[in-house]
């Protein structure tokens, strides 16, 4: 088992002040470093570099979060009758490939795999992935059903007009064979 990170066993209240500083962006790792150890704390500027690399990538990812949510937002704005369904399971399935890939990263401060999972959590996303995909069979399969019968529905109308203006049986016949996609 690897060792804890000398970041992540500093006082919470030393911790908060190096995300602080990390966050106002206008100090240097020597900078931080030599202030947490006028603090008290025992940490290397290596120890706050490596720590400072995962807290821009999570910022990083944030930001992207927060971008592609605002694009859905959006997008869902324009098209509220759109299936926000598959949007959250599209959201689903992209988290679920994030944390394999998160999985597969080695740690810089232990030079070890990050994501060394046991079988029960192995068999929990697997079972979150088949529920996934059932859930998207599922929503295909009502969207199909939806779509039946919106044609139907055209396709009685297209009749009843047809039918009023003097169209003949079978060309009006024809025309909803077409809308309901059936082969003459």
């Amino acid at each position: 088992m690897s060792r804890k990170s000398t970041i992540a066993q500093l006082d919470p209240a030393l911790r908060e002040e190096l995300d602080r500083l990390l966050r106002d962006d206008r100090h240097t790792i020597a900078e931080i470093t030599e202030h947490l150890r006028g603090l008290g704390a025992p940490v290397s500027q290596s120890a706050i570099g490596r720590y400072h690399q995962k807290f821009d990538q999570i910022g990083k990812r944030m930001r992207e979060s927060r971008e592609i949510a605002a694009v859905w937002a959006a997008k869902i704005g324009k098209e509220p009758q759109g299936d926000i369904g598959r949007v959250v399971m599209e959201m689903l399935r992209t988290l679920a490939f994030d944390v394999t890939l998160d999985l597969t990263e080695i740690d810089p401060e232990t030079g070890q795999s990050k994501g060394l999972l046991e079988p029960g959590a192995i068999g929990a996303l697997a079972l979150a992935m088949q529920r996934l995909e059932s859930a998207t069979k599922t929503s295909f399969e009502r969207e199909l059903k939806v779509r039946k019968v919106a044609l139907e529905e055209a396709a009685k109308v297209v009749e009843k007009i047809a039918a009023k203006g003097g169209m003949k049986a079978a060309t009006r016949e024809e025309i909803k064979r077409g809308i309901l996609g059936i082969a003459a």
